[in-house]
């Protein structure tokens, strides 16, 4: 993240909506890459969908509008709708959790810049 705000010193990233971002989907700020790592779980996923798991997603309020508001819509056409349709079938479970309980929160945990940020994605 430091590398980027050097980069980009006058961009304001977190307040810009992700598809006006320099370099579209290749823009490397830290939304973008949880963008790509949302699109690299989903794909997780799908490829495992062949046997019923239950997905579910913990965010505390903050993430949680990023997610639904910024990280689907930016999402290319074929996984948006794939989310949307495990969404829907309750495959994945979106939970939003309360300020208190961010230490739960999946971003928080392992998207960029997180408190407790692991190198790797949680076990299924």
């Amino acid at each position: 993240m430091d590398d980027f705000e050097k980069e980009y010193p006058e961009f304001d990233w977190k307040n810009t909506p992700a598809y006006k971002h320099p370099g579209g989907k290749d823009c490397p700020c830290p939304k973008h890459e949880y963008i790509r790592e949302q699109i690299n779980f989903t794909k997780q996923v799908n490829e495992k969908g062949k046997e019923p798991s239950k997905v579910t997603l913990k965010f505390c309020p903050d993430h949680y509008r990023v997610y639904m508001d910024e990280v689907i819509p930016a999402m290319p056409l074929k996984y948006k709708i794939l989310t949307k349709i495990a969404l829907k079938l309750g495959a994945i479970q979106v939970e939003q959790l309360k300020y208190m309980e961010s230490e739960l929160c999946f971003y928080c945990k392992f998207g960029s810049g997180g408190h407790d940020k692991k190198t790797e994605l949680p076990p299924m």
